[in-house]
């Protein structure tokens, strides 16, 4: 010491070297203590705020933290495996052999700097971040990072946070510790993975093998309170109690909170009894996982005393049992549940000891068996003379068998010796007495199923007939069914078979195998691997343990297979036999027939949705989405159709129909009439001369048709919709705020069935409303009452409605409304298959055309109106961004109301339309239709329209009521047109 009697800081740090030597040639201090004791002094020594130590894993490269000072556990958890080939600052420092000094502002960047130990440029922040994204979450401003060398070999590195660089002085003392500690080999025990707190000890070759059969160790101090677990003591007595390990304290209490609360009184008990008595500590319990399983575990453990006898620490093992709890409750339970009667009795006094469910259903009502004899519960018994019997098995060193009639059935009693009791097995074997019955009813079955086969359309039909009919009477439980297609074999039908391995069944590349040119009858799983070692593995992943592979031949030619299934080995008698392979015949022909119709089904089927829209179109008006449904199975394709057909001034026209029946005609006349629609549509008819128009096409079409439809033209810049019915549903509004109700049109006559004028309703539709369109299919008019259907719709359209705007999907509309319209089809029409007609929905989503997009002008009827249109073109389409149309609109507006001057009357209105594309509108008092003219080379007028054409996108003329008409152009916004 000096003068002032402060210690001398060089004999302080020979004092600590020296510690750490000693510690070094200690056999029984591992590396993880010496590794605890190094960094101690380190950070002692610098008055580091923290630090901590990684070795270097043998079995991977790994860097594992094997000690941690002044770090929060949730912390150092991020720090605990560290790549070695990384560029954080310990991997970096081990593999260059030097001290890696890192200022926070390098650390950030990850690159390393200041490697040379010069340090980086000290700036200051809220933590270090040096180990590839593992932040510290400390005031820290530098850290040090020191190799530990073994013959020039790094094995691992100490570091240190600090809150300023260390000194030069300070670093010979650290470069002289870690030496220290470099002079003794790293064990085994780095190989292990360290986990929170690194408390265990070396990687023994007895450590090394009881993790290998999950055999966990432990330690409790009790004088600390302090448990300490190894990894696999984490998972065994920790974890399967549904502990996470952020969960975990290292505190006998949090232990105890996990044991089954019924259980903790004696685990606790047995700990006091065994620490009282200085006896092995042997207890098994139970704990409730995270899922709800009950897990077992059994500890076993020896105390450590003071020389007072006070107990000092317990340390011991643990494993799990609960294979072997279960293990005894499947057997209870295979006894309970056992097919037959199972007894044990008590040859002393012929009491039943366990009786299972089976023979318990066999007692009266109000007695059971276990206590008495069973002649007690049962007299009969007595009569028989059950109790010789028994006494005749108890000599016996063979079973005895006994056949006793208990009202109308036969019961087989086998008494077997299984010392020091009696086990009685009792079946039921009236079956084998009834086997002229069975035969009897074979033959039903066999007639019925000619029967269903006969009358069976589909090739779903033909499993199901067999499945019915031919699996009960010949005790199977399941049936594939292939067709053949040119060299292959296709799954067409399964009964009876997990989806799983259904799924496994269909991917087959080659199921080949299973067709064969006759009758294949296979008794057992083994003769099947026998003679299809190929498909081995899929024989035993599933229950059956043997087939009846029948061929399907009809016309001379192969159709298919059918395999058939039992879930036991079978001997299949000749009789057997020869009544399969006839019924494979009858099973082939309806095969057959039933190939044909679904083919031609098929084939309907998608030319309908061939004829359908693929997709509707996304205006700006409106968005929609539109579900088909065909009927069952046995009812040909329908009429249903919908679309949405783009008009001009951001106008829409929506059109719903079905024509009645079913069948090829019907979907070709449903085709033809949506066809009519779209070029009907091109002329902007209002809805009721539409339907007028469209009648005219119905009655012109060969054959009594019957034809429902309606029209609709919502405009976007009014909110007005227009629609006009011909004997269809009437459609549903849902409002915004989810209130549903059905509009009230005037219904006129279908199509083809009159000559009567349409009636027209108009109705507004705020933003954001549902129009609802659907045909009577999806309500179940052929079916029900049409009110009811419309109840049940209703319903379903709420309920949908409610659900998404609980849900505020972030899903796109029309996404949103396809969900919707899933929605109630899967409310109106659950599953498939039972449905007499077709349906179709079509839910459209109004939007309303902003004010501001909207600019219309009155223009007298002179030639200057040219020059005011053209005013309003270079004023207006700036505002809305679209400046590149201005020259093209104006040349357009021009023609425009110049063809006006000279060919129509006034008045004159010019109106703008800003949508998905820029429309411009002409309105004259005219009903005059404009044409093209072909103009000759030398003539000077009729090349305005032509120009007009050149100019846009589209062009036409729409008629109102009132005798005007309307000139109207529509132009592509510049993005769409690049």
């Amino acid at each position: 010491m000096d003068g002032l009697g402060k210690p001398d800081p060089g004999s302080v740090d020979d004092a600590r070297l020296g510690t750490l030597r000693t510690a070094c040639a200690d056999a029984d201090v591992d590396e993880l203590e010496l590794a605890r004791l190094a960094l101690h002094h380190a950070v002692t020594a610098t008055g580091a705020l923290a630090g901590f130590v990684h070795l270097r894993a043998q079995d991977r490269n790994v860097l594992r933290l094997a000690a941690i000072s002044g770090l929060r556990a949730s912390h150092a958890v991020r720090w605990e495996d560290l790549p070695a080939d990384g560029s954080n600052g310990p991997a970096r420092a081990m593999r260059e052999g030097k001290p890696i000094a890192l200022a926070l502002s390098d650390a950030d960047r990850g690159d390393g700097a200041g490697g040379d130990g010069t340090g980086g440029d000290g700036a200051s922040g809220d933590g270090i971040d040096a180990a590839d994204g593992r932040p510290l979450g400390y005031g820290a401003a530098a850290m040090l990072v020191l190799p530990i060398l073994d013959s020039r070999q790094g094995v691992g590195t100490l570091t240190l946070i600090t809150t300023t660089p260390v000194p030069e002085e300070r670093r010979a003392f650290l470069s002289r510790l870690v030496d220290t500690v470099g002079t003794r080999p790293a064990r085994a025990s780095t190989s292990e993975r360290v986990m929170l707190p690194w408390w265990s000890g070396s990687g023994s070759r007895l450590r090394e093998a009881m993790a290998g059969v999950r055999v966990a160790t432990w330690e409790w101090d009790m004088r600390t309170g302090e448990l300490l677990i190894d990894e696999v003591g984490f998972d065994v007595i920790l974890k399967s109690a549904g502990l996470r390990r952020d969960e975990w304290d290292n505190r006998v209490e949090t232990w105890m909170q996990r044991v089954h609360p019924d259980d903790l009184e004696g685990v606790l008990a047995a700990m006091e009894e065994a620490i009282a008595r200085h006896e092995v500590y042997s207890v098994e319990y139970r704990v409730r996982s995270a899922n709800g399983r009950v897990n077992w575990v059994e500890l076993r453990g020896h105390t450590t005393y003071a020389d007072d006898e006070t107990p000092l620490r317990m340390t011991g093992t643990g494993w799990m049992t609960t294979a072997e709890r279960m293990t005894e409750q499947a057997v209870t339970r295979v006894l309970r549940h056992l097919p037959d009667a199972f007894l044990i009795v008590d040859p002393a006094d012929w009491r039943v000891l366990y009786a299972n469910d089976r023979a318990s259903l066999l007692a009266t009502a109000h007695t059971s068996l276990t206590g008495r004899t069973p002649w007690e519960v049962i007299p009969e018994l007595a009569d028989r003379g059950l109790p010789e019997q028994f006494a005749k098995a108890l000599d016996s060193d063979l079973p005895v068998t006994v056949d006793i009639r208990l009202g109308e059935t036969w019961q087989r009693l086998r008494l077997v010796v299984a010392d020091p009791y009696l086990v009685v097995f009792m079946a039921d074997v009236t079956a084998k007495l009834e086997a002229e019955r069975a035969a009897v009813e074979r033959g039903r079955r066999i007639g019925a199923l000619a029967e269903a086969l006969a009358q069976s359309l589909t090739t779903r039909d033909v499993v199901d007939a067999v499945a019915a009919e031919i699996l009960p009477a010949f005790g199977a439980d399941s049936v594939l069914m292939y067709a053949r297609e040119d060299t292959s074999l296709r799954l067409v039908g399964t009964v009876g078979y997990d989806p799983a391995l259904v799924a496994r069944l269909r991917d087959l590349d080659e199921p080949r195998p299973l067709y064969t040119d006759v009758a294949q009858f296979i008794p057992s799983l083994e003769a099947f691997v026998e003679r299809y070692p190929e498909l081995a593995d899929l024989a035993r992943s599933g229950e059956r343990r043997a087939w009846a592979l029948l061929p399907l031949t009809a016309g001379g030619h192969p159709v298919g297979s059918c395999v058939i299934g039992f879930l036991h080995p079978r001997s299949f008698a000749g009789a057997e036999r020869g009544v399969l392979i006839a019924l494979s015949g009858l099973i082939a022909q309806a095969m057959e027939r039933a190939r044909l119709y679904d083919r031609e089904h098929e084939r309907a089927r998608r030319l309908q949705e061939q004829l359908l829209p693929w997709r509707l179109p996304q205006t700006a008006a409106l968005t929609s989405t539109a579900r088909y449904r065909p009927a069952g199975k046995g009812v040909d394709v329908g009429g249903d159709w919908y679309d949405a057909i783009p008009l001009s001034a951001e106008r829409v026209a929506l059109v719903i129909g079905d024509v009645m029946g079913h069948g090829l005609s019907e979907a070709i006349t449903m085709s033809r009439l949506r066809t009519a629609v779209s070029t009907l549509a091109i002329l902007d008819h209002p809805p009721e001369e539409m339907l007028a128009h469209l009648n005219d096409v119905v009655a012109g079409l060969d054959g009594d048709l019957y034809v429902t439809c309606l029209y609709a033209v919502y405009d976007s810049t009014t909110g007005v919709c227009t629609l006009a019915s011909a004997g269809q549903p009437p459609p549903a509004v849902v409002d915004p705020d989810g209130t549903t109700r059905f509009l009230e049109p005037p219904i006129g006559p279908p199509l083809g069935t009159a000559q009567l004028p349409y009636q027209t309703l108009d109705f507004v539709l705020s933003e954001g409303s549902l129009l609802v369109l659907y045909t009577d299919g999806l309500i179940g008019v052929a079916d029900s009452d049409p009110e009811v259907g419309m109840s049940r719709l209703h319903k379903a359209l709420t309920d949908a409605a409610g659900e998404q705007r609980q849900e505020r999907a972030s899903d796109d509309e029309a996404t949103e409304l396809g969900r919707l319209c899933d929605s109630v089809v899967g409310a109106l029409l659950p599953g498939s298959g039972h449905s007499t007609d077709d349906a179709a929905i079509m839910a459209v989503r109004a939007h309303r055309l902003a004010p501001e997009h909207v600019v219309s002008r009155d223009l007298p009827f002179e030639p200057s109106s040219a020059g005011l249109a053209r005013e309003l073109v270079r004023d207006q389409l700036p505002r809305w961004g679209w400046e590149d149309l201005i020259p093209s609109t104006e040349l357009v507006v021009s023609e425009l109301i110049g063809n006006t001057i000279r060919h129509a009357a006034g008045p004159i209105a010019l109106r703008l339309i800003r949508g998905t594309t820029l429309t411009c509108e002409i309105q004259d008092g005219s009903q005059s239709s404009p044409r093209t003219r072909h103009a000759a080379l030398m003539d000077e007028n009729g090349r305005g329209l032509q120009l007009v054409a050149a100019m846009t996108h589209r062009w036409g003329t729409r008629y109102t009521s009132s005798g005007s008409k309307t000139l109207w152009t529509e132009q592509l916004p510049p993005a769409s047109r690049e």
